[in-house]
């Protein structure tokens, strides 16, 4: 065959690849189940697998992907974010649709936190009403309180209100007074008086909204702290009033710290007084320990000093067992035992040995105290070395023997161990 013939041919077929490879290159891509949605700097947001039921709405207005329900628990929140932002309030619905049909366990859960976490950012109050639809409990929990996390806290009015006018089927008692408990806290950081309002019109018992009530009183207060003690007292006949009182007296605390420690100090002749006491105590120590210290020590009441400063020992105690023995030590007698006693039991607890020593270079009642709750500690939780005690007994019997024979004598030990111990006495 001639040999321009062959060539011809050649570069005829080769022309026609040529165009059909440019046509697929410039030809606009054709959304399937596999499409890969991209983010405006191009990068990969997520494989989103399309499985709307043939003939729904979703199908017929597919401008954007469904999401691969397996999928979802792993897609950054901006990219989940993105692409159910560009998703129709259908589409949305019909996604929630398929998370309900799912079985109920940890898996669906994990899917069900991701969806109604991203979509509450985009519309809570829809989503929320999705929520309540959930059959199976745990994922309606799930969902609820996914969107009540991650609205913003403008929100909390509209989905408190959703949520009291939700017929008696769609919630258990408990449930509903979580959430409810959930969004008044939240809505009190932005609006205490109307939460407290809110409150008031809430047809359950008081005594279930303790954190709220706190709360709402709390950040009222350091706004207008008469206001909310008054709303405070208006609840001292049912079980929340002590969470709201407290509640209101922190707040007023943050506002003015003289006024509301005179207002507390004058109140402390009964329970109520020394566990408001208490609760102002710990409060103030977590902003400024000092004044906490100072304060309590101020008390003129004997029983609401003992127990606030108690309050302040454990609560120290918890970061430095040490630090809090070495205050508890320097209280006047009156109040010290006891207090000595439980900071000596918190510090055994994680540090036996330590303890032990520190204890050694104490004198006089103090160290009588605190010897006599850590050997309790000792003997209950290491008996075999028990033995390393009989110096120290041998040591403090024969520096003042009458104290240590007394303490011997009216310990726990058994009656063996208290005569080994009292034998170590002098001419014993």
């Amino acid at each position: 065959m001639d040999s321009s013939i062959v060539r011809g041919t050649f570069l005829l077929a080769a022309g026609i690849f040529v165009g059909l490879v440019i046509g697929v290159t410039i030809s606009p891509p054709r959304r399937n189940a596999s499409t890969l949605v991209q983010t405006s700097d191009g990068g990969s947001a997520v494989t989103a697998n399309l499985k709307a039921k043939s003939g729904s709405r979703l199908e017929s207005e597919m401008e954007h992907p469904n999401i691969l329900l397996g999928d979802i628990v792993t897609v950054p929140f901006q990219e989940l974010y993105g692409v159910l932002s560009a998703l129709s309030p259908q589409q949305l619905n019909e996604l929630a649709a398929q998370l309900k049909n799912l079985p109920a366990g940890k898996e669906t859960n994990a899917k069900v936190a991701a969806l109604f976490k991203a979509w509450a950012h985009l519309d809570p109050v829809a989503a929320l009403r999705a929520a309540a639809g959930f059959k199976i409990s745990e994922a309606k929990t799930t969902a609820v309180q996914s969107v009540i996390t991650s609205s913003d806290a403008a929100q909390a009015t509209a989905l408190a209100k959703q949520i009291q006018e939700w017929p008696a089927d769609v919630l258990t008692r408990e449930q509903r007074n979580g959430f409810l408990n959930s969004l008044l806290v939240k809505w009190s950081d932005l609006d205490p008086v109307g939460a407290a309002k809110f409150f008031d019109t809430m047809q359950v018992d008081a005594m279930h909204f303790h954190p709220a009530a706190s709360v709402i009183a709390q950040n009222w207060a350091a706004i207008d702290p008469s206001a909310a003690i008054e709303w405070a007292r208006s609840h001292n006949d049912t079980q929340g009033f002590q969470g709201a009182m407290n509640g209101a007296i922190n707040g007023w605390w943050s506002k003015d710290h003289g006024a509301a420690e005179q207002y507390v100090a004058a109140r402390t002749t009964d329970s109520a007084g020394r566990q408001m006491a208490s609760t102002l105590a710990s409060y103030i120590f977590s902003k400024d320990p000092e004044r906490a210290k100072e304060w309590v020590g101020k008390l003129q009441d004997l029983d609401t000093r003992k127990q606030a400063e108690h309050v302040l020992v454990i609560q120290m105690a918890v970061n430095d067992p040490q630090d809090a023995s070495e205050y508890a030590a320097t209280l006047p007698a009156d109040v010290r035992e006891t207090i000595l006693g439980g900071a000596i039991n918190y510090w055994a607890a994680s540090d036996l040995a330590a303890a032990g020593e520190w204890i050694k270079g104490l004198s006089g009642p103090a160290r009588d105290e605190a010897l006599g709750t850590y050997t309790y500690n000792l003997l209950r939780k290491d008996p075999n070395t028990a033995a390393a005690w009989s110096v120290i007994a041998a040591f403090w019997l024969n520096k003042d023997p009458a104290a240590a024979s007394s303490w011997i004598q009216n310990s726990g030990l058994s009656a063996a161990d208290k005569r080994r111990l009292l034998a170590l006495a002098p001419g014993g």
